[in-house]
């Protein structure tokens, strides 16, 4: 066990790391967007034409498969952005608009391959146990990577970010390959045949799936109004901060630094809080939590909602989203069968996951017109019905993980 959690761990180290090197480039070419509705629409299409593929590939091939071809592919576009870069194409206005749709998508299918395979290799208690800590080494990933962003900023530019990008998506499939190697030596997983996931591959497979069960389809309501808060903060913050009329570079150095502040809190909070607090009070404890932190957020941002406050909620909010929601919601999909298990969270990571933040764009596109802190003070009910879902949501897991002898229905 020791083994295989310190390769898993060092696994979503390099795929955070590669994701918070580009990360902090993304949102400072972000920022000259008036409109980020067609940005996230845009990013919406791309998953949903994506995600048949990605199904019929999760179908049909291995674990050590799926994650090389996936890898590689993102591996790839990324050598062509990085030519694109040094060629000196980084200023136009159509390198920006698909940078930033291609980085979105990249972190969804990188991050969801790694924790659908997790979920595959983990039970329900030893998710409980352990996924707190590959969160905390994701996290450290993001860390290091947001010191290196400031660093090689400055120094080196943009071209070499992709760079170190692309070696540390290289590293992770080594470490993917490695964990799932140790894997294969345990009872029932004696062959690649044993690794492959029975999924249908098809969008309408995955849709089913999801409408199936309302479990699953609370899971799928619960992240959408996650996403959709989190969204409404970060497009808010990002007119404000057009409005001081930063350079590139300077936007660049704030996000890596706000990137550095929000993931050491998250580390904090995964280390010291995430795995103790679903141990003793449960799952359904810290999904609530995390939504009520949030839900204070939101009271404040009614009342200000200027360039600091904005800039605190969006730290604050991806230090409770990463440090609690996100190795609790993880668990959530411990307690389904593994078709379940693939179709559904790659939809709920996927379609679900982007069409909040196109909802959310839109809406805040739309009250343009209006301040800031009524439309926080509008979306205030929407998120004590999050927090009351997410107790909801734990109190499932918790009975289906008791009528389950492992608490993994395969």
């Amino acid at each position: 066990m020791r083994n295989r959690l310190l390769i898993c761990c060092t696994w979503f180290f390099l795929v955070l790391f590669s994701y918070y090197v580009l990360k902090p480039v993304r949102d400072a070419l972000a920022t000259e967007t008036q409109l980020f509705g067609p940005l996230y629409l845009a990013t919406f299409l791309t998953v949903c034409a994506a995600l048949p593929l990605y199904w019929r590939i999760v179908a049909r091939t291995s674990r050590r498969r799926l994650v090389f071809g996936v890898y590689q592919f993102f591996v790839a576009c990324l050598v062509a952005f990085g030519v694109l870069v040094a060629r000196g194409h980084d200023d136009a206005a159509w390198l920006r608009s698909a940078f930033f749709v291609w980085v979105s998508v990249f972190n969804l299918y990188v991050v969801a391959v790694f924790w659908s395979v997790m979920a595959d290799l983990f039970s329900a208690e030893e998710g409980k146990t352990w996924f707190g800590a590959l969160a905390a080494a994701g996290t450290t990933g993001s860390i290091a990577a947001s010191l290196f962003g400031q660093f090689a900023t400055q120094r080196l530019g943009v071209a070499w970010l992709m760079a170190v990008a692309i070696i540390a998506l290289e590293l992770a499939i080594v470490t993917a390959w490695l964990a799932l190697r140790f894997e294969a030596r345990g009872p029932g997983d004696a062959s690649d045949a044993a690794e492959t996931p029975h999924t249908s591959g098809s969008l309408l497979a995955g849709l089913r799936t999801v409408f199936a069960s309302r479990y699953l389809l609370m899971i799928c309501a619960f992240t959408a109004i996650g996403k959709f808060a989190s969204t409404f903060v970060y497009n808010n913050f990002q007119h404000t901060l057009r409005a001081e009329g930063l350079a590139v570079a300077e936007r660049t150095e704030l996000f890596a630094t706000m990137n550095f502040y929000s993931q050491t809190g998250t580390l904090a909070f995964q280390a010291v809080l995430a795995a103790t607090l679903m141990r003793l009070a449960g799952v359904g404890a810290a999904l609530a939590t995390a939504c009520g932190v949030i839900f204070g957020l939101f009271a404040w941002l009614s009342v200000d909602a200027g360039l600091w406050p904005l800039m605190v909620a969006k730290v604050v909010q991806e230090i409770v989203g990463y440090g609690l929601l996100v190795p609790a919601q993880h668990v959530l999909f411990t307690v389904v069968s593994r078709a379940e298990k693939y179709e559904s969270k790659a939809f709920v990571d996927t379609v679900v996951f982007r069409g909040s933040d196109v909802a959310a764009a839109n809406v805040c596109d739309a009250l343009g017109r209006f301040s800031t802190s009524a439309a926080a003070l509008a979306i205030l009910p929407l998120v004590g019905v999050w927090m009351a879902l997410g107790a909801w949501l734990g109190r499932k897991q918790a009975v289906r993980a008791r009528d389950d002898g492992s608490g993994v229905a395969d």
